[in-house]
C-alpha cells in the first residue's frame, strides 16, 4: 500500500480528494495538512511514497510551496493538483520538478491513476506538457539553486530578511547572501525588479491589491517592505 501526504487547498477540493483516496485500497492517505510547514514536519516522521499538492488554496503561491517541499524532500515525487491551464504557469511547475500536473479541469476519474503512477515512481505528464517543455526557452530564474528559489519567492511577496530567515530556519546573513546571488544571476539590482520579472513571467499572478507604499514607490521594497503580493490560484 502506497503511503501519501496531502497538502490540501480549498475545503471542497480537500473533501473530494479525501473521498477519492479513502475509496482506493492501494493508497493510504497517511497525513492531511493545510500548510507546507506542517507537511515538512511530517515528511521526516515516516517514509512516504508521494506528496499530493493541491494548490487551490487562496493567498498561497503553489510554486513557492513546491520549492519548499522539493528542498525538504528532494527524492519524494509530487503531484500538483488544481493547477492553472495557463502555459506559463504549467511550465514553471514542470520545470521545478513535479512528477505530475493536473489542472483544475481534470476529470475526477483521472486523479487516482495519476496518484498511483507517481507513487510508483513514474511521471504523470500529459502530451501537451511534454510539448511545452520542448517549445519553451530557458528563463533567468531557472539558473537559481533550489534554496535561492525559495528565497526569491519569499522576497517577491514582500517578506523582510528576518522573516525569510525565520521561515527557512537560516541566519539573516545567509538570506542577504542568497539575495545578492539572486540579484547577480538575474541581472537586476533590487527587489522591485525581481517583482516585475515575477509578474511578467507568471511566477506570481497579477496582484489584485498591493500596499499603497509599494504601488507608489516599488523600489522601497528593498529596504522596508511590509506589503505583500497575494496569490489567488
Amino acid at each position: 500500500m502506497k503511503k501519501l501526504l496531502l497538502v490540501y487547498g480549498h475545503a471542497l477540493s480537500h473533501h473530494a480528494l479525501h473521498t477519492l483516496l479513502q475509496n482506493d485500497l492501494r493508497l493510504q492517505l497517511l497525513y492531511e495538512v493545510p500548510t507546507v510547514r506542517e507537511a515538512i514536519r511530517l515528511i521526516h516522521q515516516q517514509p512516504l511514497d508521494a506528496i499530493i499538492l493541491d494548490i487551490s488554496a487562496p493567498n498561497q503561491n503553489g510554486l513557492e510551496v513546491l520549492c519548499d517541499l522539493k528542498h525538504a524532500a528532494p527524492g519524494l515525487p509530487i503531484l500538483v493538483i488544481n493547477g492553472s491551464e495557463r502555459p506559463d504557469r504549467m511550465i514553471h511547475f514542470i520545470r521545478l520538478g513535479c512528477q505530475g500536473y493536473l489542472p483544475y479541469t481534470t476529470q475526477s476519474s483521472q486523479v487516482i491513476p495519476a496518484i498511483r503512477s507517481i507513487a510508483r515512481g513514474k511521471s504523470c505528464l500529459m502530451p501537451r506538457h511534454h510539448q511545452l517543455l520542448t517549445e519553451s526557452q530557458p528563463m533567468r530564474h531557472e539558473q537559481l539553486s533550489l534554496r535561492e528559489l525559495q528565497v526569491l519567492f519569499k522576497l517577491i511577496k514582500g517578506q523582510p530578511v528576518n522573516a525569510v530567515a525565520d521561515e527557512l530556519d537560516i541566519a539573516p546573513g545567509s538570506v542577504s547572501v542568497f539575495r545578492a546571488k539572486i540579484l547577480r544571476k538575474m541581472g537586476v539590482t533590487n527587489n522591485a525588479a525581481l517583482i516585475r520579472y515575477a509578474l511578467t513571467h507568471g511566477l506570481i499572478p497579477a496582484p489584485t491589491t498591493l500596499s499603497r507604499q509599494t504601488r507608489q514607490n516599488p523600489d522601497q521594497t528593498d529596504s522596508n517592505n511590509t506589503g505583500s503580493l497575494a496569490k489567488v490560484f
